[in-house]
This record gives C-alpha cells, sequence and structure tokens, in this order.
C-alpha cells in the first residue's frame, strides 16, 4: 500500500504530463491557420455533431459549462447558421438543439484541420512508435475514464 508522499509523487508526475501535453496542444494549434472558434465552442460544436440533438440542460452538463457561458455559445452560433433549435413536443419549455448543415460542415473542417496536424506530428515517429503512444494514450482513459 502507498504512503501519503508516493501519491503526492504520481499526482505532480500527472500534472507534468498535463502541462506537457497542453504545450504540444497549443503548439499544434500554432501550426493551424487560425479558427474564429474557441477551444470550448470546438467542443460545443464537437458534442453535437457526435451527439447529435441536445438540450442545453444535456450540454452544459456534459461539457461542465456554466448554463449562461454555454447560452452565448449557443446565440453566437445560432447567428452563424451553425445550428437550429426545435421544441419538443413532449415538453414545450424544452427545446433540442442540433447541428445544421453548415455547422455540420464548420465541425468537418475543423476536425480535418486538427486530424491533419496531428497527422504530421505523429508522421515524424515510426509506426511502432505510434502505436506505442497509442496505447499508452488508451491506457491512460482506461485508468482515468
Amino acid at each position: 500500500m502507498s504512503n501519503d508522499s508516493d501519491t503526492r509523487r504520481r499526482a505532480e508526475a500527472v500534472l507534468q504530463f498535463n502541462r506537457f501535453y497542453r504545450t504540444f496542444l497549443g503548439a499544434q494549434q500554432d501550426d493551424q491557420p487560425a479558427s474564429p472558434f474557441s477551444l470550448t465552442e470546438i467542443r460545443v460544436l464537437r458534442e453535437l455533431y457526435s451527439g447529435g440533438t441536445q438540450t442545453s440542460a444535456t450540454l452544459a452538463r456534459m461539457l461542465s459549462l456554466d448554463s449562461g457561458y454555454l447560452s452565448r455559445i449557443l446565440a453566437s452560433f445560432a447567428r452563424r447558421h451553425l445550428i437550429a433549435r426545435a421544441a419538443s413536443q413532449a415538453d414545450a419549455r424544452r427545446s433540442f438543439i442540433y447541428l445544421t448543415e453548415t455547422g455540420r460542415e464548420t465541425y468537418a473542417s475543423l476536425k480535418n484541420a486538427a486530424i491533419g496536424g496531428l497527422a504530421e506530428r505523429l508522421g515524424k515517429l515510426s509506426a511502432a512508435e505510434q502505436e506505442e503512444l497509442i496505447g499508452a494514450m488508451q491506457v491512460v482513459q482506461r485508468l482515468l475514464g
């Protein structure tokens, strides 16, 4: 059984990795064309893209976002014709949010740019190193997920 100092040392190692990875991702963003979307806005688009129609309450909960902040993001998306809303037939007080075709195309473009940038970075590793990296990431997700 580990003692408290071992746990603290391990926690510091996790924080160190987190700092490294944020820096890595920031460097990736520097290599990409400028995006009109913040990271949080991209998270909202991704959730709507992959999760389909959602309520704003569900989105706020899933993404751990303040409902007022999310409301402003959604209003901005609506002005840009990225989302549409449909009233719930079961409860008129609720409305469902979904991506429009423009919203789906916009997110797909952002995703493709991100994948392209990461593929370029991964291309500097051998196939075996790429598989080792993916395996390690899967372990992190399994242990912390």
